[in-house]
């Protein structure tokens, strides 16, 4: 306010002047309570104004409706100290009586829409009380409102933990999702508990056990995303990501040199505030070893590769039936340590069944070896049965889970694998099928521009070369053997093209019919073109003598008489030597 005269009129309310209202004295700079006066006393004018004067006229003055009565001066001091005006002394009065209802503009406007912007801020202020009370507690939540009073949110620092529970991750991955549920009644954890999935019940559960002095202990296979942190992933779930994975952090990988594969074993903190995980606190293990013990490790890429000369014996003995598939493999085509086969096979031929004799084989007569399966676009069903018939890592992507999956799923298994082989392990993958692997591949990989034969992409086939190609003897210690089935016979130009593309890459093939499968004979092996390079480096030379005799006997013959002829003559035996004295006496 300037430091002029002010002069106060009801004229700026539009109405007829009276002559019974003195107009205002002129004043000088006045305080904040002579423009409270000032302002009761226009209000007085203007509804002084709107009651019409009887006059002798026969035409009624018209009837202007008068505005309602401004504030008072100390509610325009508070609506000036929020939206617009300083509050202290006449020039804040001035700014909540003119500008501050406004944000500094409705001095200019017609008082009708300051006052309806008034009760606008008005009833946010009110909002505001209310709000302010219901989280403070404190009686009605305002005027007028019937919403009953509501206490603010604390959460529990304190629970009831049993002393039953899990001590590690996996044993709280192991329970299924009635026993997560119970535990977390027990606990004391009742948001809608019952109503999630088996992983957010775990990471509910893990946030309040992370609390507890002892901790927990978990374990996981590490991906290292693009950013540089990176999540231990568990592979009872196939390595797929979810809210109960542990964060780990770059500082952590940068320390210990940690890579994508490593299995890591160490304890876990609560998140913290705004964090999103649990995160890995302390690094006990790294691939089974102390962290001090990785460091010094050669990388997989520069291990040197060599031939296998150290066989794997399939043959167990017990004279089964699925015994004759290992012993026939010993005999036709041997698997040896860091061996890169090719189970070439139609539909419906039984190549899943050979797979999952051969792990089970591996698994009772070389426990020393961490068998890995990978099955990429298989039925939910098999997944279940190879988990279940065989004790180890079934890793599976379905095939109605997308082919970034298949692609995520098949490079978490190759780098697990490589850092196994880089502490000198020797590792076993069996994949069905490598075959879907590659259309997996030519779905995820951007176009080249070149489209081969049945419409795969010229660069999409290097990536599961690499994944197939990973399989070798390494001099320094360690071995990675791979053993892929491949489709053939489906109708599709595509397969054929993937089968041709991995035909010489491998350096043992095992080829199955389907006229001996529709004779319901199993394993449905063609004897013929089955074998493997250099057999000699796996083989003792006695009993190589003994098999090429063998193949000599079986080569006249068509492919259902050989292997007819093989079957009835072992079904008599139970081990291979007790085959050959038999055939020598015969």
């Amino acid at each position: 306010m300037r430091d002029t005269d002010v002069l106060d009129s009801p004229q700026q309310s539009g109405g007829e002047s009276q002559p019974d209202a003195p107009p205002a004295e002129p004043t000088r700079r006045r305080g904040a309570a002579a423009h409270a006066q000032a302002a009761a006393a226009a209000a007085a004018a203007q509804a002084s104004a709107a009651i019409p004067a009887p006059t002798p006229a026969p035409a009624p003055a018209p009837v202007v409706s008068a505005p309602a009565a401004p504030p008072p001066a100390n509610d325009g001091l508070a609506d000036g100290n929020d939206q617009g005006g300083d509050g202290d002394g006449p020039d804040g009065a001035e700014g909540g009586a003119d500008g501050g209802e406004g944000g500094q503009e409705g001095g200019d406007r017609p008082r009708r829409d300051r006052h309806r912007r008034k009760s606008r801020f008005e009833r946010r202020r009110e909002r505001i009380e209310r709000e302010r009370a219901e989280m403070e507690g404190g009686g009605d939540a305002g005027e007028g409102s019937d919403a009953p009073p509501q206490r603010e949110f604390q959460p529990r620092t304190s629970y009831n933990i049993p002393s039953d529970a899990p001590k590690t991750l996996n044993d709280l991955r192991r329970m299924n999702a009635g026993q997560l549920v119970d535990l977390a009644e027990r606990i004391g954890i009742q948001e809608g508990i019952a109503r999630q999935r088996k992983q957010d019940i775990t990471f509910s559960l893990l946030k309040i056990l992370t609390r507890t002095g002892e901790g927990i202990d978990a374990e996981g296979v590490l991906e290292i995303l693009q950013d540089g942190f990176g999540f231990l992933r568990a592979f009872d779930s196939s390595y797929l990501a979810g809210p109960d994975d542990i964060y780990v952090s770059p500082s952590q990988i940068r320390r210990f040199n940690l890579r994508t594969g490593d299995f890591i074993t160490g304890k876990i903190r609560s998140p913290k505030d705004g964090e999103r995980y649990v995160a890995l606190f302390n690094v006990d293990q790294i691939n089974g070893e102390p962290p001090e013990a990785s460091r010094g490790k050669v990388l997989f890429e520069n291990l040197t590769p060599l031939f296998p000369r150290e066989p794997f014996h399939l043959e167990r003995g017990n004279g089964s039936s699925e015994d004759i598939t290992g012993r026939i493999l010993d005999l036709i085509s041997p698997v040896g340590k860091g061996q890169r086969g090719l189970i070439v096979s139609p539909p419906k031929a039984g190549k899943t069944m050979m797979l999952q004799n051969i792990a089970q084989a591996i698994v009772h007569n070389h426990p020393e070896v961490h068998l890995i399966i990978l099955l990429i676009d298989e039925r939910p069903e098999e997944v279940t049965e190879m988990q279940r018939s065989v004790r180890a890592e079934v890793i599976s992507s379905t095939f109605d889970e997308p082919a970034a999956r298949h692609v995520q799923v098949a490079e978490m298994v190759i780098e697990r694998a490589k850092r196994l082989v880089e502490h000198k392990k020797d590792v076993v993958i069996l994949l069905d099928s490598i075959t879907r692997l590659a259309r997996a591949y030519n779905t995820v990989v951007p176009a080249s521009g070149k489209v081969l034969t049945g419409g795969v992409d010229a660069n999409a086939l290097q990536r599961p070369k690499r994944f197939f190609g990973a399989a070798r003897k390494a001099e320094e210690g360690g071995s990675l053997t791979i053993l892929a089935t491949a489709l053939v016979d489906t109708g599709s130009k595509m397969d054929e093209v993937i089968y041709e593309e991995f035909k010489g890459t491998g350096n043992m093939e095992v080829h199955m019919d389907r006229r001996i499968t529709e004779k319901r004979v199993y394993p449905a092996i063609n004897i013929n073109r089955s074998g493997t390079r250099r057999e000699e480096l796996l083989i003792a030379p006695d009993l190589l003598q003994k098999i090429w005799i063998l193949r000599k006997l079986l080569h006249p013959m068509d492919e259902l008489a050989a292997v007819e002829f093989l079957l009835d003559k072992m079904k008599d035996t139970k081990t291979n030597d007790e085959f050959f004295r038999f055939m020598k006496r015969g």
